[in-house]
């Protein structure tokens, strides 16, 4: 079944290039012949053709299917953000991004903060606002080369988050929390 889906999307771009190359030739020679004075297409047959043809082109560019976009924002929560997931109270909001998903789906999610609160608050905070989202920790939070970093899941859509604690190499005395995954929006 894969074959044949990757089989007609080869044929709907190949009808497209071709259907573009076609309207390219008739719009090109109706302006030439307009140019030099002849007669282009008295009886509207070439300008008849190009408009199908724009047309077809047009037709096949919408039937292939869109991706939706990520929204990204620096500085503040990007619109549609999952509301499972908090920001740290008094953090400063570095970046946040959302990739929607198909309708009933997770999305995949993004929340970069700079926080002057301990590593232990922000543990037991991310526990407290998660849990009451539905969220269960995958195991206890796990250090290893400066980075703490603690795993959550919940089962409906199969959600997981991961909240990441580093020291902010910009900010003494700052972290830089991430908490990044999927969520329900």
């Amino acid at each position: 079944m894969g074959m044949i889906a990757r089989t007609s999307r080869t044929v709907i771009v190949t009808r497209a290039a071709a259907s573009a190359a076609v309207a390219s030739v008739l719009l090109l020679t109706g302006c030439e012949s307009a140019g030099s004075g002849q007669d282009a297409g008295a009886d509207g047959t070439e300008s008849a053709a190009a408009e199908q043809t724009a047309g077809s082109t047009e037709a096949a560019a919408t039937e292939e299917p869109t991706e939706p976009a990520a929204m990204t924002t620096s500085g503040a929560l990007v619109d549609d953000f999952p509301a499972a997931v908090k920001p740290l109270e008094d953090a400063e909001i570095v970046y946040s991004s959302v990739e929607p998903g198909e309708e009933g789906e997770a999305v995949k999610l993004n929340l970069t903060m700079r926080t002057e609160m301990s590593e232990s608050d922000v543990l037991k905070f991310y526990a407290k606002t998660l849990e009451e989202a539905g969220f269960e920790p995958t195991a206890d939070a796990s250090s290893a080369d400066g980075i703490t970093k603690q795993t959550y899941h919940a089962d409906e859509a199969s959600q997981l988050l991961a909240v990441t604690i580093n020291a902010d190499p910009n900010t003494d005395g700052a972290l830089l929390v991430s908490v990044g995954g999927t969520a329900l929006p």
